[in-house]
């Protein structure tokens, strides 16, 4: 049960029900209980990173990661299936969840020690540089940006204790 009264969407204001409907999940209940415009401006963030030039499947594994050591159940369930609609296999989703990256490809090894060192540190010294050889500069600033967003995700999921939806929420609707 969540830990803070979730605003119903039949009694939502014009532009709360509107962010609402954007991505209609009990995470964006959660938002709403901040502002409209501050749900929007989560939104608006989280569905940029389908447009950048990160690879899908290597975005999905980071999301999962940064889920895994949040133990975001949450996470995990809007996302698991968008990883394996992007090509993640079973058997990277258990090998990236357990930490056992010597069963990943060499870069997407490189980039989940990364993610671990992000989590648990604010400056990424140690794999910076396996990071950087991996994705370039503009790859290591989107997935330091990323681990970022999905950490204050499952901090806010998990503090406030909203609880999972009966499924997974399409992000199809929350670009627009």
């Amino acid at each position: 049960m969540a830990r803070i009264d979730l605003p119903d969407p039949a009694t939502m204001p014009d532009a709360d029900r509107a962010a609402y409907d954007r991505f209609p999940a009990n995470l964006t209940r959660g938002l709403l209980r901040t502002t409209a415009e501050i749900a929007d401006g989560y939104l608006s963030l989280g569905t940029a990173f389908p447009r950048s030039p990160l690879d899908p499947k290597l975005r999905e594994m980071v999301i999962l990661r940064v889920g895994a050591l949040s133990h975001s159940a949450y996470e995990r369930m809007q996302h698991i299936g968008i990883a394996r609609s992007v090509g993640v296999t079973d058997a990277e989703v258990t090998a990236l969840e357990a930490g056992r990256f010597d069963e990943l490809t060499e870069k997407q090894a490189a980039v989940l020690r990364f993610v671990d060192e992000l989590y648990a540190t604010p400056n990424a010294t140690a794999t910076f540089d396996e990071a950087i050889k991996a994705l370039g500069e503009q790859g290591v600033a989107t997935v330091t940006l990323l681990v970022g967003h999905y950490m204050m995700t499952a901090r806010f999921l998990e503090t406030l204790g909203i609880e999972l939806d009966a499924e997974p929420t399409s992000w199809e609707s929350a670009r627009t």
